[in-house]
């Protein structure tokens, strides 16, 4: 079992994993009138957002790196709500790395925890 391909590359596995589903509403959509009812119109439902963490070493960065930082992203994600996978063009932003420790005093043995948001076109 894996939780993200993109471009047909496996993932490494995530710590931490979070699957959204958001509708986007026109931008003449209103909470409420003078009747308090709310106006809302719907443009697209169900925009697929997944918030990944990992904690890998340093010598496992470079490949992680190259996997997000492509324009488009032809992502294949463990989506619970369709109970199976999901095929789906998405990007990734706020990529976020965070330095652990480091060990004998090599970068490729150093832990670093990365997280970014990935979001469908």
């Amino acid at each position: 079992m894996y939780f993200i391909k993109i471009n047909n590359t496996e993932l490494p596995v995530p710590y931490y994993y979070s699957v959204t589903a958001k509708d986007i509403t026109g931008s003449d959509s209103g909470r409420y009138d003078e009747t308090g009812i709310v106006h809302r119109n719907r443009v697209r439902p169900g925009v697929i957002t997944c918030d990944v963490k990992w904690r890998l070493t340093g010598g496992g960065l470079a490949a992680l790196e190259a996997a997000l930082s492509g324009e488009v992203l032809s992502v294949q994600l463990l989506d619970p709500s369709a109970a199976g996978y999901t095929n789906c063009d998405m990007y990734a932003e706020s990529i976020r790395a965070d330095f652990y420790q480091q060990q004998n005093a090599d970068e490729d043995d150093s832990w670093w925890e990365i997280s970014c948001r990935l979001v469908e076109y």
